[in-house]
This record gives C-alpha cells, structure tokens and sequence, in this order.
C-alpha cells in the first residue's frame, strides 16, 4: 500500500511540473533568441564589408521564422514481488523526466526585387532626416549617407570614383551640426503622396539665436544657395544638383555603396595585400575611413562583432566607439531601406504546451 501511495505522489509531481513549463521558458527563450539574433546580424554585417573587401558580393541570409518546440515526458515504474521474504529486497522504484527542444530555423536569402530595394537603391532623404529627427546627429549621419547636398559633394575612398569632399561639404555639416546640438534649427519631416521622391521639411529657427547660430545660419545660406528670406521653409528632393532656389536637393548613397565605403576601412593582412584586395585610395583628414576593422590570425579578446574570413579574424574594436556608431548607422539604415514590409521581419514561434 505504502508503494502504490509513493508511485501516486511521484505521478502526481511530474504532471504539476509540467504546468509551469510555459512561463519559464518565455522568459529565458525570449532574451536568448534576442541575444543571438543580434548577435548573429552583426556577425553578418562585418562579414559582408570584410567580402567587399575582397571584391566578393555581399550575401545576405535572413532568419525568417524560429519554431522552438520543447515537449516533457515524464515515467513512473515500480517492481514489487508478490508475497517476498521479509528480508527481502527485490522490490524497485523508480521515475524518470525527459525534456526535449526541437528548434526548426528558416532562413530566406535577401535577393531578386528585394536585394535591389535594400541594396541597390538611394537612401530616400525622407529616411535619413528621419534619423536626424530622431537624435542622430548630422557629423554622423551626413558623411556616411550623402553623395552631395545641393550638387556640394562629399568625398569618397571607393576606388571606382575616389574624390575628395568639396569644402563647402565640411563646411556644411560642421555648421548643421552646430545648429542641431544648440536646438537653433529643428527640422520637421512631412511626408507626401510620394514619400520616396518627394517631400516637405520645415526648419523652425530659435526666437534668441546666438551670434554663432546667426553666422552658421548665413553660411549654410551661402554654400547651399538657399533663399535668404527668412521662411525657414523648403522642399528636399533628390538629385545631384539644385533642382530650384527654394529647393534642398539631396544626393544619397545606395546602401551597396555605404558598405563599399566601410570596406574601404578594413586593415588586410600583409598577405593579402597584393591582388588579393583592391588598392584603396590614402586615407587623409578630407576623407577619413569610415570604420576601422583590424585583422589578426588569432581570435579578439574583446570585440564588438569579429568574423572569421579566409584564415583571418576580422573584428571591430570593443572600445572603438566611432566605429561602432558607425555599425550601427549601417544596420539600421539597411533596416530603414528594406519597404518589403514586416512580412519578413523574424517571426519566433515557441510552443510550450
């Protein structure tokens, strides 16, 4: 009798375990798969402008479903014998739980109409004021995704058409930079009917500019041949030239040619160095690289991302936080370019019933 109670109870154990199974696994499952997602996307990223280095296309793999299905099983056995000697001990118990993760993983390669929108195709200005906006500041923003602004061109390190920028372009930035921080000059984005063609800003100016705002405003006035009436008000477009006196063209990068020139920023191995990597135009205070990336044989102790590629590691400093930033301007702009919409983004399925 004392048997049958015991294997009751144990029964009854293994299935009140398996009641709370579901809440515990959310919570470890979900900043796991988070973690490793991001993990996994920068891994990627650095991976595709070390290729470009090389002169290999960029491959994007996309992860666009996890299914993580967990199952418990659970067993209670007993051997008694019937009518044993009382010294005897033959009789056994015993239970056991088993539990089970089958994750199913599917990836969908970023190609066809997809990789052109993503990859092929100029930033929409509406995208990058959009991160000006939002906080990002314009020395960051502007070198990494313009071309030109008002036909006054940044500069380049990209073999096919390596430049440097025009003055006016330092110019320019350091001024808008100016004036963002110090809150003179906020930009307002309004999308239209054609949010990636065209679109309004709207420049609202401090009612006590200081005498630096005043002279920042005159220049920018100057260098962008922008009228000087006091409106506060212009339409951005694209384009490689000013389209209209009233009119702030804004000439962007593709984000192929984003990661062309980040690529520009990788230190290849002495070993490489001949034919095996395009010669990239010197590096000067006019067009600095955009981020640096090291290489070594052995593995980096402290890394941001770090990569393994043709018998190197290829890794951006974890202290190195320009060139962090600067990944992190990449990634979400290839974000902000994908307009596929969210049917691609991951989906995490975790049944726990």
């Amino acid at each position: 009798m004392r048997i049958a109670q015991v294997i009751s109870s144990i029964g009854m154990a293994l299935l009140c375990s398996c009641t709370s199974m579901g809440p515990q696994r959310l919570g470890i499952d979900r900043s796991d798969y988070a973690t490793h997602l991001r993990e996994t996307n920068k891994e990627q990223m650095l991976l595709n402008i070390v290729a470009m280095r090389y002169g290999d296309a960029p491959l994007f793999l996309e992860v666009s479903s996890v299914i993580s299905q967990y199952t418990r099983e659970g067993s209670v056995s007993a051997s008694v014998p019937i009518s044993p000697p009382l010294d005897s001990t033959d009789a056994t118990l015993g239970g056991s739980v088993l539990l089970r993760e089958t994750p199913t993983i599917t990836y969908a390669p970023l190609s066809g109409d997809r990789f052109a929108r993503s990859l092929l195709s100029p930033i929409p200005p509406a995208a990058l004021l959009g991160l000006i906006e939002s906080g990002w500041s314009v020395d960051q923003v502007f070198p990494v995704v313009l071309r030109s602004i008002n036909g006054v061109s940044n500069g380049s390190r990209n073999p096919l058409f390596a430049h440097s920028p025009d003055p006016e372009f330092e110019r320019v930035v350091a001024a808008m930079t100016r004036l963002q921080r110090s809150r003179a000059l906020v930009i307002h984005v309004e999308r239209e009917s054609e949010p990636e063609t065209r679109f309004s800003a709207h420049a609202s100016l401090s009612p006590e500019p200081t005498e630096q705002d005043r002279r920042d405003i005159a220049d920018l006035i100057e260098a962008l041949n922008l009228p000087g009436d006091g409106r506060g008000e212009f339409t951005i477009a694209f384009g490689d030239g000013q389209l209209a006196p009233d009119t702030l063209t804004l000439g962007t990068r593709s984000m192929f040619e984003i990661l062309s020139e980040m690529a520009q920023g990788v230190e290849v191995p002495a070993a490489d160095a001949g034919g095996r990597t395009a010669a990239t135009a010197p590096q000067s205070a006019h067009t600095p690289a955009l981020i640096r990336i090291r290489s070594d044989t052995a593995r980096p102790a402290d890394a941001h991302a770090a990569i393994r590629y043709r018998g190197y590691w290829f890794w951006i400093d974890g202290t190195d936080t320009q060139s962090k930033r600067m990944f992190l301007i990449a990634q979400i702009i290839l974000s902000l370019n994908d307009t596929s919409g969210g049917a691609n983004a991951p989906l995490v399925t975790i049944p726990t019933g």
